[in-house]
């Protein structure tokens, strides 16, 4: 089962506003007649415009199925959705109201500031020290100082935690790199 997922560009950035359990090939056909209307934007590089509603199709690890998203001005996206994704006007105007998307995209901030202040955490980065002096600090360790701290860091109960509320292919690179820390320095310590 796949999801179609409607998004609402603010300020740069594309917010999601509703999403939807779908059969795949129902999806695709959906997403292909969509970006068949001629109101239908065709995207190449350009910069967000507020109020335009982008839809895509994914899989449950959030992957994209379709090549290319729908995506509508906001004057047309209401019809749009209505008539390509069979969504009730009620539920369509409470998804894209100004209200709506303006609270979802302060929510969605405050989860972004979340996420990477957990991401900070993993990495001991505080907010006092600069990235230039992490650099030097790493700069001027030597490899096998950077393992071992590595390998303490890994396995300390907070780290676990913040890496539980992270993505699966974040856990399992966190799990790949502390494997590959700790055969490196197996294999110093053989030497």
């Amino acid at each position: 089962m796949a999801l179609l997922v409607m998004q609402v560009a603010m300020s740069g950035e594309l917010v999601e506003v509703f999403e939807m359990p779908v059969d795949d090939v129902d999806g695709h056909r959906m997403l292909a007649y969509a970006n068949e209307d001629e109101r239908a934007i065709l995207r190449a590089g350009q910069i967000l415009e507020d109020g335009e509603v982008w839809i895509d199709l994914i899989d449950t690890d959030g992957e994209t199925l379709f090549d290319q998203v729908a995506c509508f001005h906001r004057a047309d996206a209401a019809d749009a959705l209505q008539v390509h994704f069979d969504m009730n006007a009620e539920v369509v105007r409470d998804c894209l109201s100004k209200s709506n998307v303006a609270s979802l995209y302060a929510r969605h901030h405050v989860a972004a500031q979340a996420y990477f202040r957990k991401v900070d955490r993993l990495v001991d980065c505080s907010g006092v020290s600069s990235r230039q002096s992490n650099r030097r600090r790493v700069g001027d360790a030597s490899i096998m100082d950077l393992v071992v701290e590595l390998r303490r860091r890994l396995d300390r109960a907070d780290t676990l935690v913040a890496l539980s509320e992270l993505p699966t292919r974040v856990q399992a690179a966190a799990g790949q790199l502390k494997e590959a820390a700790k055969s490196y320095a197996t294999a110093v310590q053989h030497l």
